[in-house]
């Protein structure tokens, strides 16, 4: 959770009624805003993060006027037509393809309204940003600038200006190495041979994203005009965050004028269109409201919505970005309607819980296979890309690859459960051979699901000892098609993991469940394993469907 700290009479002017301090601690905090500290006009607050509109006083305040109904449905934001431009050069492409930017005007900017606005950029940094990586925010006096602005990437040693809380001008080679925020944010670009900087028409650096703007464009209490810049690498978060911020300004009454990126105008603070089925969110919450409730508590959470033909038609607010399904709308018309409303109730049944049959068949399938002398191994569904692309040739649209991993020895999820096991000897070449293991585990396959990926349970066996081939894994699979009661075809195929001619698909019932064979040299040589190997991975839940049968 992310902490803020807002200034209640702040607060109180942005929501239009003072509340207790009692009745904010004990109801607000249904809103994911937690109350957690409270000390004459100073509070801390705790947001949760699947709100980062909430992260700034403007934005608490405009849900808070929603939820204790001083107002309600979708706030509308004008967007008036400036006449600012922003170039994107070609250059930016392989480091920090995205720019998103928005003028404000008219802005009376007080000491505590500034630190606000910098605490929401810090905060969205840390949050939805990644430590600045995915997006990073920069807020720019437009008084000392010439527009138009140029957006591209130079050398390290080309360009220099002075870098904010620093007395002296430097170039970006040396912002990286000396400067505070060079230091604990160059890792983003350490790889990068051209740094990416924003330009006017006199060739004034404003930023040097993502890591300091230039103290030339510093925003103070003099300050009426801001340019608002948001650089990234994921066009969506960019243009969410831009959203976020700008919203936030608007919220102190400023003018919002938009800038043209590259032919684009933005920012686009039009919302997005959902519908919600109304027996769908009485099937959800169990809560059984009509139609025109429904439409009360979502404008209560500042949507615009109305009735229409069998279903309600919602306008999600620009700035959350945090809604992406029908739950979202449910879950916000519960906070509305107030949880402690929604009474408990005890499903009529009658059941004792069992194992379901799946993981009966799993446990029967780990003891046929440490019958056959297998060592039963329990290993991540992460796993390195490399282990799936360069060491099992599988081309890398073919699983799941995460945006933003902690290390790359866990940015991808498996879509097969062997290279963990060839992992896995790998680990043990020092022990004796021959060497089998098996995992009934988890992999993660691709699909036309709406997350665009499910879990598939899967049982691999793989075998290592210098006479080992073909044969060692098609014996094991057959103990396991005997032992199982089911008939397996095996049909000659072509992996990009095993050898010619010692590779085959396994079917049951027609229906394509796995593959069967001996691992290439190539594939061996990756894993520094100087003996042969074989194995086998199956679809286990399609086992279980034909054992049903």
């Amino acid at each position: 959770m992310a902490t803020i700290e807002i200034d209640k009479r702040e607060f109180t002017d942005l929501v239009g009624e003072d509340f207790s301090n009692q009745k904010l601690m004990d109801e607000a905090s249904f809103l994911g805003v937690h109350w957690h500290k409270i000390d004459g006009n100073v509070c801390e607050v705790e947001n949760y993060p699947n709100r980062p509109d909430c992260l700034s006083v403007e934005g608490i305040a405009r849900a808070y006027r929603g939820f204790f109904d001083l107002e309600r449905g979708r706030e509308q934001y004008s967007l008036n037509e400036g006449d600012i431009e922003v170039f994107v050069d070609d250059s930016v492409e392989e480091v920090r393809p995205v720019l998103g930017g928005c003028v404000v005007r008219d802005l009376n900017l007080s000491e505590k309204v500034i630190n606000g606005l910098i605490q929401l950029q810090e905060k969205l940094h840390h949050t939805m940003g990644r430590q600045r990586d995915k997006i990073a925010i920069g807020l720019h006096d437009l008084s000392s600038l010439e527009p138009p602005f140029t957006y591209k990437a130079v050398g390290g040693n080309e360009v220099e200006f002075q870098p904010l809380d620093y007395n002296k001008s430097m170039n970006l080679d040396q912002i990286l190495e000396e400067h505070e925020k060079g230091q604990e944010y160059g890792w983003i670009l350490e790889d990068e041979e051209a740094f990416p900087v924003i330009v006017d028409d006199k060739d004034q650096i404003l930023s040097f994203p993502p890591i300091i703007n230039n103290k030339l464009t510093e925003v103070d209490s003099d300050t009426t005009d801001l340019f608002v810049d948001v650089t990234g690498k994921d066009r969506q978060a960019v243009m969410s965050a831009l959203n976020i911020v700008v919203t936030a300004l608007a919220e102190r009454e400023g003018r919002v004028e938009s800038v043209t990126v590259d032919g684009e105008r933005l920012p686009d603070l039009s919302p997005s269109s959902m519908e919600l089925d109304p027996d769908y969110f009485r099937d959800v919450s169990g809560v059984d409201l009509e139609a025109s409730e429904m439409v009360y508590r979502l404008e209560m959470m500042k949507y615009g919505a109305e009735k229409a033909d069998g279903c309600i038609e919602v306008e999600v607010p620009c700035y959350r970005s945090d809604v992406m399904h029908q739950y979202d709308l449910i879950e916000d018309m519960l906070i509305a309607h107030r949880y402690r409303n929604v009474v408990p109730e005890v499903p009529e049944l009658d059941q004792v819980g069992r194992q379901s049959d799946i993981q009966d068949t799993a446990q029967v399938v780990r003891d046929i296979l440490t019958g056959s002398g297998a060592t039963e191994s329990m290993t991540y569904v992460h796993i390195s890309e490399d282990d799936l692309t360069e060491r099992m040739n599988l081309d890398k649209d073919d699983f799941v690859r995460l945006e933003n991993p902690l290390s790359e020895d866990f940015g991808s999820l498996r879509n097969m459960v062997v290279p963990s096991l060839l992992d896995v000897l790998s680990q043990n070449r020092q022990h004796s051979y021959p060497q089998s293991f098996f995992e009934v585990g988890d992999s993660v396959e691709l699909d036309d699901s709406s997350t665009g990926a499910s879990n598939v349970k899967k049982v691999a066996f793989v075998k290592s000892g210098q006479s080992v081939d073909f044969t060692d894994a098609r014996r094991t699979l057959q103990t396991l098609e005997r032992d199982l009661g089911i008939d397996l075809e095996i049909k000659s195929s072509e992996r990009p993991f095993f050898k010619n001619s010692r590779s085959a698909d396994v079917y049951v019932e027609e229906q394509r469940i796995g593959f069967v064979g001996e691992f290439s040299d190539k594939v061996c040589d990756s894993w520094q394993l100087d003996n042969p190997v074989s194995g086998f991975e199956i679809n286990l839940e399609k086992v279980q469907s034909a054992l049903e049968k």
